[in-house]
């Protein structure tokens, strides 16, 4: 998420998520650590200065960003689960790895100021303290909808789109949400010539998360990721670790209306859809066109 263009030049991150839930009250973290994902794509780790409080999230949501010296926040998109964040115990604060903390996977965009700064070379900026806080409707659990009437979810993520999805997605992981079916669809432009599955955004925690099966209350849970890679895959194709549902092309209708599933299916299915805003209004109208599919359960959030 970054900005978007208006009659009268761009809008903000804040500008055009006033209307949105957010909290309150913005919280100090510290920039601990930056990992690069590939030559466009950084993740940040930010530890929560107030470990004893942690800050309250829903998976799903991006965080208002104000780094140092810029009046406007930026909006990025956590990537972390509640569970990473939450207040620390007296029984964990000797364990460094529960130190409470937040992820955010940021795009080089060097029009965007608050991504700009955090794009600066990692010793100017890692140990700097930033001030966040926690917004967003496209959630987990969604609002309006009865849980009891959703048996499977779909998630459909286009390019760095991912990022709220991987977040919800590893939330029902840690939290044991009961479905009956759990379906990702991952569609993304690869620009390198010989990537590794490590510089592809966020497929390495998609393999970790479709590898062991996982059961419900009626048993094991039907389970499905699908990967679309346009642009030079090279050696991916190669691959061992990869589902057997990995094409080299585009993310099609037919693709869409497969994993809509059959009547029954589409009767008790929640559909969560992130990435570019054309990619998104085509699948979102696509789906709510679709018999049996209920228009309340296609939910979508757009990046710029």
């Amino acid at each position: 998420m970054a900005q978007t263009r208006s009659a009268t030049g761009y809008l903000s991150h804040e500008e055009r998520t006033v209307a949105e839930v957010r909290d309150p009250n913005l919280h100090s973290v510290i920039l601990e650590s930056i990992e690069l994902v590939n030559e466009r794509i950084r993740l940040l780790k930010l530890s929560v200065k107030d470990q004893r409080r942690g800050i309250q999230f829903l998976p799903g949501q991006w965080l208002d960003v104000h780094v140092p010296g810029l009046k406007k926040a930026g909006g990025f998109t956590i990537t972390s689960t509640p569970m990473n964040s939450r207040p620390q115990t007296p029984e964990s604060t000797t364990d460094e790895s529960r130190s409470p903390y937040l992820e955010l996977a940021v795009q080089d965009s060097p029009s965007n100021p608050p991504a700009a700064w955090l794009w600066r070379a990692p010793e100017e900026i890692i140990g700097r303290e930033l001030k966040v806080r926690a917004g967003g409707s496209f959630v987990w659990p969604p609002p309006g909808i009865n849980l009891d009437q959703v048996k499977r979810v779909v998630f459909i993520a286009g390019g760095v789109g991912i990022n709220p999805l991987v977040s919800i997605l590893s939330h029902i992981r840690e939290s044991n949400v009961q479905l009956d079916e759990l379906r990702f669809i991952y569609a993304t432009k690869i620009s390198k010539q010989d990537p590794k599955e490590s510089e592809i955004l966020f497929l390495p925690r998609l393999l970790d998360n479709f590898k062991l099966p996982h059961t419900s209350n009626d048993g094991p849970r039907k389970e499905r990721l699908d990967l679309f890679f346009t642009g030079h895959q090279g050696n991916l194709e190669l691959a061992k670790d990869l589902p057997p549902q990995t094409q080299f092309r585009r993310l099609g209708d037919r693709d869409i209306e497969e994993a809509a599933g059959t009547v029954q299916e589409k009767q008790s299915s929640l559909f969560y859809v992130c990435g570019p805003p054309t990619m998104t209004d085509h699948i979102v109208d696509f789906l709510k066109k679709q018999d049996s599919v209920r228009p309340d359960h296609v939910l979508c959030e757009k990046w710029w």
